[in-house]
């Protein structure tokens, strides 16, 4: 190869980093005499545009996509902003051209650059620096350097269609109407190119098969209808609506309730045999009033140098093992949905709400995370156990509440003794949280009860209180513990991480938050964003700060990389706690095998790089989902009291 093509090869390759001329050429072992020359092909491959000279004069390939498409999904964030987020390959690629950006790197689509993709499509992209629009008007004469530059990406072609169906409002017109969609799951106007069904009126929501996509400026998405679900306030319509746009699987392939079929109500005494059980006296579970699958009890002794607890967690990954039907329709899956009145479950029920669920009086397998606290609330130690329990009481979280104020009783004085002292512990464990800076983003939850048609009765709004403080804090310690565990022993795991958040979008929420009259200072500095998380929660317009300074936040993922968790202020994060309903804890508990000498099967770290980003996704999809769907039903029922 000649100079130019090694040099080529060298940019291209996923191990370089950005370097100036001088370490290029040494990098090249570009001789002496020949130095000149070198530096001349530098500055001709800079002017024809093929490299793009950034910080302190090092060179990248101004083409990040020369040779082969960055891939990645797109992401809906509001009707007019569509953003391209590359896989983890093209991260790196990504990060080499453009070094001054930091956490995961999330590019814009212009709407004529898109090639049709919609929310959550998989698709192939090409980037390319170039000026920004006006540039060249307001700098006449003037040659745009490095530090002027911008991406500029364009999706080349949508490889995978998240949604098979697109969901809206018929309307009529044309030869045989018109489906109006939201623009960000389905196009703004799809028309339909066949005879729909007889009883079809306008207004109706309808499920509409695709057939054409909108791949230019000039060019339409024709469907014909699938699906008549009915007029959006008739009872279950909403629900149906979100489901089906949404694309939540309602049922399960044949070969998973074949699998779980055969399991019986309680695990057998072989199973349990040569399992740990802790000498705690009362286990218990606290979970919402209307909750079915519980898989997380606790326990707490207090011990001459604090406290001991036992965090008992289902064990799922006995029942699901990789390479069944089980584990690849929950790894499908992701994550359970829940939306008013109805759950899309990961798993089956006969698992989730019956075998892995920590029902008071039945034995149950758990994994459990034995932590040992000094009065102050530090760890002293953390074993890891594989175990057995028999949860001695349930509680809702009012219950619980009821039983710390001293108003009621659980039944049992052992319960009693041990909540008032397991508050006393969370609430010592989550003042050094927040001391170090954690952010406390507990918001009122706004809830809907629905009948047994569907319909909407009531809207409850949640707030944190004591109940739930203490079963938060007892997660948290476990799930910390558990994560510091498999990074020490560099076991491969999917970890939760929160990114530092842009500097930038943390000024623009300054400057919005100081037209509210809250003055912000310096955001990039932990302590004043504390500050203004505070200033804001007692703000006559909370509700319109609150939601604005999140987006400002990074948005939680997960990884298999331990990047720490910039919220919770801590470096080592992972999900262990809910096995039942995420996928993601299911990885963790097979590496917490690995922690008790187990020859537990894990996925390679490419496998890993693919489960973290697919429910990443599948969890991002579940919560619009759930948040439309309280949205919607919410609606209807202020519109029938506005009514009456």
């Amino acid at each position: 190869m000649n100079t130019e093509e090694r040099l080529l090869a060298l940019l291209r390759s996923p191990q370089y980093s950005p370097l100036d001329q001088n370490a290029l050429a040494r990098a090249l072992e570009i001789p002496s005499r020949e130095r000149a020359a070198f530096r001349a092909t530098l500055r001709r491959m800079e002017e024809t545009g093929m490299l793009l000279r950034v910080r302190r004069g090092a060179f990248v390939l101004r083409r990040v996509t020369e040779d082969a498409p960055l891939r990645g999904r797109v992401r809906r964030v509001s009707p007019t902003l569509l953003l391209f987020v590359a896989d983890a390959e093209g991260q790196e690629r990504l990060h080499r051209l453009l070094p001054q950006e930091e956490g995961e790197i999330a590019l814009r689509v212009e709407p004529r650059r898109a090639h049709g993709a919609m929310d959550g499509d998989t698709v192939r992209a090409s980037v390319r620096m170039v000026a920004p629009p006006g540039y060249r008007r307001r700098h006449r004469g003037h040659r745009p350097g490095p530090e002027d530059l911008q991406p500029e990406l364009r999706i080349e072609e949508v490889t995978e269609r998240k949604r098979g169906f697109w969901v809206g409002i018929y309307r009529t017109g044309g030869r045989f109407g018109y489906m109006v969609g939201d623009g960000s799951t389905a196009p703004e106007l799809v028309r339909l190119v066949q005879a729909p069904p007889a009883n079809l009126q306008e207004g109706m929501s309808i499920c509409v098969q695709i057939l054409t996509l909108p791949v230019g400026p000039h060019s339409e998405a024709t469907g014909r209808v699938a699906e008549v679900l009915g007029f959006p306030d008739e009872a279950g319509v909403c629900l149906a609506s979100v489901i089906r746009k949404y694309s939540l699987p309602e049922y399960f392939p044949k070969a998973v309730p074949e699998e779980v079929e055969g399991l019986p109500e309680d695990p057998s005494a072989e199973e349990t045999d040569g399992r740990f059980r802790s000498g705690h006296p009362c286990v218990i579970t606290i979970d919402p009033e209307d909750a079915r699958d519980f898989d997380d009890a606790f326990s707490l002794l207090t011990t001459p140098e604090g406290w001991e607890l036992a965090v008992h967690i289902a064990d799922v990954s006995h029942y699901v093992r990789p390479g069944s039907a089980l584990d690849a329709e929950a790894r499908r899956r992701g994550n359970s949905t829940y939306l008013p009145g109805r759950v899309i479950p990961m798993l089956p029920p006969r698992l989730c709400d019956g075998l892995c669920s920590l029902l008071p009086g039945r034995p149950r397998l758990t994994k459990l995370c034995l932590i040992r606290f000094a009065p102050d609330g530090s760890v002293l130690s953390a074993d890891f156990r594989d175990s057995f329990i028999v949860s001695c009481c349930r509680l809702n979280y009012q219950q619980a509440l009821r039983v710390l104020q001293g108003e009621d009783s659980s039944g049992l004085p052992q319960v009693d003794a041990m909540l008032r002292e397991a508050d006393r512990l969370a609430e010592i464990l989550r003042s050094r949280r927040l001391s170090r800076g954690a952010l406390d983003l507990d918001l009122p939850q706004t809830r809907v009860l629905v009948d047994e048609q569907g319909k909407p009765t009531e809207a409850v709004t949640e707030v944190s209180d004591p109940a739930h403080h203490l079963i938060e804090e007892f997660m948290l310690a476990a799930n910390q513990c558990v994560a510091q565990a498999l990074r020490t022993r560099l076991l491969p795991a999917i970890y939760r991480v929160h990114e530092q958040p842009d500097p930038a979008k943390l000024h623009e929420f300054a400057l919005l938050a100081a037209s509210y009259g809250i003055s912000a200072g310096s955001l990039n500095n932990r302590r004043d964003l504390v500050a203004v998380l505070e200033a804001i929660k007692v703000h006559p317009q909370s509700y319109i700060l609150l939601p604005a300074l999140l987006r400002s936040l990074m948005r939680a993922r997960y990884s298999p990389h331990p990047l720490g968790h910039f919220g919770l202020a801590i470096g080592d994060y992972c999900h262990f706690t809910s096995p039942i309903r995420r996928y993601a804890d299911l990885i963790v508990h097979r590496a917490f095998s690995r922690l008790l000498g187990q020859r537990s099967p894990l996925p390679s770290p490419a496998e890993l790089t693919d489960i973290a980003d697919h429910i990443s996704e599948t969890e991002r999809n579940s919560a619009a989902a759930e948040a439309e769907a309280t949205h919607a039903l919410l609606e209807q029922l202020l519109a029938r009291r506005g009514d009456t």
